[in-house]
């Protein structure tokens, strides 16, 4: 039996000194600073649905989620364009390998009470039985003991009841048995996402009215047009209470303002820039430019898929039009800068 001196002497050895700086965190340790940050950068203006993202994958990584259930059950609804399939993609490139490495599932396309074969295999009898054949692929559902899967369910409202039906049971058990009755698809090990736009015709009627858009100031709109409340009665009433209480967060994600338009323009912008930089074509695009483009394609019924039309039809034609005028062949560096000139935008060689 070793002296309480000893004792009280290794005690103090591993006590830690609160003078000296924590040590580093183990290689591959998830940090949810850092995953706010980066989700924060790439999906503007929308940080309570980045918060709920990086709560659930903080719970999921310290082992505090239901281990009978998926990792987590997410629904992210509000208007259309604001970035709900984008920020999934964005969580499967930070979580697995790129944005498309996950499992998608259109809801579009089972819009049908027939098509809930394809969801959950075909029952026994009946063709492709025996083969198992499903819409879900099982790497990006099931993953593997180092990488989770990453499920969407895109535009779920747009689903038959039926297909509704058999998705409870991934939201309460993290299992899908195939109706078959031969094999099991396990979402434990996944986070399950599902995206709905209810709500949002609602939205957009509120938004076309003028007295809308003169109150339309950054961080007050939503407040002011009770967005969030107009797209979370909607959900109530479409899913079945059984449905709704299998989700661990709704998140309503904000509608568009006039900065966070900026923002998203220039994150197009910068899509473009990047793209030619590769082609040795700089592109140097002034505010001005911005502001234009914010004024012309700016729309908060449509969101950010206005803004992309814009910046294409704007500024990335009179861009390739000027290419090939200066540099019709070869590739050598060309430097080139934007302007407006009597509303339209005009490119010039540096």
């Amino acid at each position: 039996m070793p002296y309480l001196t000893d004792m009280f002497h290794d005690q103090n050895q591993t006590r830690p000194d609160p003078t000296e700086p924590p040590a580093p965190r183990p290689v591959g340790a998830f940090d949810p600073t850092a995953l706010t940050d980066r989700l924060n950068a790439r999906i503007v203006g929308q940080r309570n649905a980045v918060d709920a993202v990086v709560r659930a994958v903080s719970l999921a990584s310290v082992g505090a989620n239901d281990p009978t259930r998926p990792l987590a059950n997410v629904l992210l609804a509000g208007p259309t364009g604001v970035g709900k399939t984008e920020l999934v993609r964005q969580v499967a490139a930070e979580l697995r390998s790129g944005p498309d490495d996950m499992c998608r599932i259109d809801m579009n396309a089972l819009a049908q009470e027939h098509y809930a074969a394809s969801f959950s295999g075909a029952p026994p009898g009946y063709a492709g039985s025996k083969e198992s054949f499903t819409l879900f692929d099982r790497g990006a559902v099931e993953g593997d003991p180092y990488t989770p899967g990453i499920v969407l369910f895109d535009e779920v409202e747009k689903a038959d009841t039926t297909v509704l039906r058999a998705l409870l049971q991934i939201l309460d058990h993290g299992e899908l048995r195939l109706a078959n009755g031969q094999q099991t698809i396990s979402f434990r090990n996944s986070y399950v996402f599902l995206t709905s736009n209810l709500g949002s015709a609602e939205l957009a009627a509120r938004l076309r009215t003028p007295w809308a858009r003169l109150a339309h100031r950054p961080g007050r709109a939503e407040r002011r047009w009770g967005g969030e409340t107009v797209v979370r009665r909607a959900i109530e009433r479409f899913f079945d209470p059984e449905f709704f209480n299998r989700l661990d967060e709704t998140v309503v994600m904000n509608g568009f303002d006039d900065r966070t338009a900026r923002e998203v323009t220039g994150l197009e912008i910068d899509v473009v820039t990047r793209r030619l930089a590769r082609r040795s074509v700089s592109v140097d695009v002034g505010l001005d430019v911005v502001a234009l483009l914010c004024a012309q394609g700016f729309d908060p019924a449509y969101g950010a898929r206005g803004l992309r039309r814009t910046v294409r039809a704007v500024l990335t034609d009179p861009i390739s039009a000027a290419v090939l005028e200066h540099r019709p062949m070869g590739t050598e560096p060309l430097a080139l800068t934007t302007r407006v000139v009597n509303g339209r935008v005009r490119v010039t060689c540096m």
